[in-house]
């Protein structure tokens, strides 16, 4: 299989489609408890920008560059979960100023800011709403692409677009919120039902 065959099997539309149930699943509802694997896979995805543009500029062989810093941005968010709170708090941050306030990036930065100090502090309560609004998004992205047929380019290319288009239905507004509201709640029930039984 050639890699540009590769790459077309990986972006076909079911294959896409199922990627986002099933990740926006497992975060929407396990998110809080698997929180070291989400985290290692935000610095492996790091590491891979970091070393993408270390062999743009500096380095010649590309692979092991880019191999070798995604592994080590995994292996460092995967032992020290302040950097995935920080990150995952100041993602969250910056795409709800985007969203409400485009006009002014600024705020979209002091919201980025906030969020990834607030979620070093209150870290399991913002963790698990942040896991469940980003689950819940993932499917719900899922079923507007798979009802109306837009691919995910189209997402990439005009992601508030698709996100405006998405939450002007009400039924994809009650999916939305009945998904956060559930995934929420099964969070905080599976951590209660852990934290009994080590007690």
């Amino acid at each position: 299989m050639q890699p540009i065959e590769i790459a077309e099997m990986l972006t076909s539309q079911a294959a896409v489609l199922t990627s986002l149930v099933i990740i926006g699943l497992i975060l929407c509802f396990i998110g809080y408890r698997i929180f070291r694997v989400y985290s290692a896979v935000i610095g492996f995805l790091i590491g891979e920008l970091v070393g993408i543009y270390v062999t743009m500029n500096y380095y010649e062989n590309a692979l092991v560059a880019i191999l070798a810093s995604a592994a080590v941005g995994a292996v460092l968010f995967a032992l020290i979960d302040e950097l995935g709170l920080i990150v995952t708090g100041a993602a969250f941050g910056y795409f709800v100023g985007i969203y409400l306030l485009p006009e002014y990036q600024i705020y979209a930065f002091v919201l980025a800011a906030l969020f990834a100090l607030t979620n070093l502090f209150i870290e399991k309560p913002l963790t698990v709403l942040i896991t469940s609004v980003i689950g819940a998004s993932s499917i719900v992205l899922a079923v507007h692409m798979g009802i109306t047929g837009a691919h995910i380019y189209d997402v990439l290319a005009d992601p508030k677009g698709a996100f405006d288009i998405m939450f002007s239905n009400a039924y994809f507004d009650l999916l939305w919120f009945t998904l956060i509201l559930t995934g929420i709640i099964t969070q905080y029930v599976a951590h209660k039902e852990e934290v009994e039984e080590e007690e």
